[in-house]
């Protein structure tokens, strides 16, 4: 490890304080453990967390400030028919524009890590670095969450994921992808009917550019073969073939639970901030380590809401699949 030059002052003086009321630390231990969870902290901001499809199928926005409860947007929509008329007519038709609000809350959310006194002294002593484990593992939990809320939302707050939003329409599919009696042309049949829908309900001011399926439909998909012109090929290269701007994501949150019925959903829609997002107006942050007991403490915390859809018409769903 490069030497960290840099560290948390407030943390040093947290050390140092701390270390002066218990006998345990010396000036030198603090400013090399200052050092040590400033480095720490450094890598936990780096960690990529994989395997969280949440924020794959929704947009960021962090366009609310922080210090916010909750935040408002407005939607609207065109009213109104032309008609033919005569010379002198006086009861030409209105055209107007309707506007709706909504208001979302924000939540904040958090965890917390820490490290002993020993595992402090220790590591000085050594020279070794302090584990980032515990950080990751606070980092992962809080991504976990913001994951879970960006696709199924969280009833207990009143936030709605892209999965149960209320305001997405149904296509009506075949369905039973994984069924073994369900023919790839039946599937192929489901996917072209959703693109369409999107094109359909939208008059063309949206264009699908995401499906999201769960991992055993995917397999389906990539299993399940089709006849074109006595050319057998996946469903899934096939439909690919016809519209490649569409990208596939596979997400284990869409598999049949308790929670979406036993019945697996595929979305199919136009991936666009202006079309939906989660805010995120605080995201993942470390606050200085505090001492608490023979122990410093990091704390960690998040803000978040739940899916904002503004265009409904730029996204379906198909339940059953």
């Amino acid at each position: 490890m490069a030497e960290h030059m840099n560290y948390d002052a407030a943390e040093l003086e947290t050390l140092a304080s701390a270390g002066d009321r218990i006998g345990l630390l010396r000036q030198d231990d603090g400013i090399y453990l200052a050092r040590q969870l400033d480095y720490v902290k450094d890598r936990v901001y780096e960690q990529l967390t994989p395997n969280l499809t949440g924020l794959q199928l929704v947009p960021v926005s962090t366009e609310v400030p922080e210090t916010a409860e909750s935040y408002t947007y407005r939607t609207f929509s065109y009213v109104g028919m032309a008609k033919f008329i005569s010379n002198y007519a006086e009861d030409l038709p209105r055209a107007d524009v309707q506007g709706e609000e909504q208001t979302l809350k924000l939540k904040s959310l958090g965890d917390a890590y820490g490290y002993s006194f020993d595992e402090l002294r220790t590591a000085n002593a050594l020279g070794t670095n302090l584990p980032e484990r515990k950080g990751r593992a606070a980092r992962r939990a809080i991504d976990q969450l913001i994951n879970r809320v960006a696709l199924v939302g969280d009833s207990a707050h009143g936030f709605y994921g892209i999965t149960n939003h209320p305001n997405i329409g149904e296509t009506a599919v075949n369905g039973n992808w994984t069924d073994s009696a369900t023919t790839g042309q039946e599937i192929l049949d489901d996917l072209l009917s959703m693109y369409d829908a999107v094109l359909i309900q939208s008059y063309d001011n949206h264009i699908p550019t995401t499906f999201a399926m769960a991992p055993t439909r995917r397999s389906a998909l990539m299993r399940k073969n089709i006849n074109e012109g006595g050319n057998w090929e996946s469903v899934m290269a096939r439909f690919q073939s016809l519209y490649p701007n569409v990208s596939f994501i596979a997400s284990r949150e869409l598999e049949p639970s308790e929670k979406n019925g036993n019945q697996s959903t595929a979305i199919m829609y136009e991936r666009d901030q202006d079309n939906m997002s989660i805010e995120i107006p605080r995201p993942f942050e470390q606050l200085p380590a505090e001492k608490r007991n023979l122990e410093m403490v990091i704390d960690c915390i998040a803000k978040i809401g739940g899916v904002a859809l503004y265009r409904p018409l730029s996204i379906t769903k198909a339940v059953g699949v």
